[in-house]
């Protein structure tokens, strides 16, 4: 993993994610390019500058902000830091993240996760289910609250190729933080064949992934995110990973707005997603 892309609305509340963004890049040895949206202000007919001119110097001191910002919350500061600072100008913030974030090349997206404090609230329903669907890296959405160092990690699975494709990218995460993979599929009581399932899916995991650190569970329950509230605890997770598809399955469930707020509510762990277009 080379960079690690952080959008930021640079409240103090946001400030343990900072942390944990810059402590994951530091473990995973990426930059961390910190990232925030600036709503420029209508410029004036009546000014003796270009509008060009204008946004130039507008957004520079924005970065010397953002830079600022990042100073104040890292410890430290930001000497022997791999960080770079981008401010753009967007009216939309989904958009913002989704094109800058292609343009840097990030292999991860990251950004914190709703509450009472966040004014602009980078995580609502709307926007988080847009990036998942657009982004072409993976989407982790962090508790503003911060969150454990990655140990356990928790995916969810339907059982599908893509799941496979989905591992191997986290497989690299997973080793640079020595973290074992529990991999979990929460299926109704009378679900075809789920335990020929599970086994097809162990044979073709170990022949297509490097690396013996897994453990697999199947479960029948009626209640997605309860259960996996249960398996959270249970296990002790730190991260929690998911897989968005088109087809139809338990976890397309989960970006539906309702079932994200109960989610929030009850999942105090990183969400990390992936989709079709960064397998």
């Amino acid at each position: 993993m080379n960079a690690i892309f952080y959008a930021t609305d640079r409240t103090d509340n946001s400030a343990p994610v900072l942390r944990y963004a810059y402590e994951l890049s530091s473990k995973l040895g990426a930059q961390l390019i910190v990232f925030n949206t600036h709503e420029m202000e209508p410029i004036r007919v009546m000014v003796s500058r270009p509008p060009e001119q204008i946004e130039y110097h507008v957004l520079k001191e924005q970065r010397e902000i953002l830079a600022n910002y990042c100073a104040k919350h890292l410890k430290g500061g930001l000497e022997g830091k791999n960080i770079k600072f981008e401010v753009v100008s967007n009216d939309s913030i989904t958009e913002g993240i989704v094109e800058n974030s292609k343009n840097l090349s990030a292999d991860l997206v990251i950004i914190g996760r709703k509450d009472k404090h966040t004014e602009r609230g980078l995580f609502v329903g709307d926007i988080g289910k847009s990036l998942v669907e657009k982004l072409s890296c993976p989407l982790m959405i962090v508790p503003n609250s911060g969150s454990n160092p990655i140990q356990k990690i928790l995916y969810a699975t339907d059982f599908m190729e893509a799941d496979i494709a989905a591992i191997k990218k986290l497989m690299p995460m997973a080793k640079a933080m020595d973290a074992k993979v529990h991999i979990v599929h929460i299926s109704t009581e009378n679900e075809y064949a789920g335990k020929e399932q599970m086994e097809w899916f162990k044979d073709m995991l170990h022949q297509q992934v490097e690396g013996k650190n897994f453990d697999f569970k199947l479960i029948f329950s009626e209640t997605i995110e309860n259960e996996l509230k249960n398996q959270v605890e249970q296990i002790g997770a730190d991260l929690l990973v998911l897989l968005q598809r088109e087809e139809k399955g338990f976890l397309n469930k989960l970006f539906h707005t309702s079932m994200v707020k109960k989610l929030e509510g009850h999942i105090n762990i990183p969400l990390m997603s992936f989709n079709k277009y960064n397998l």
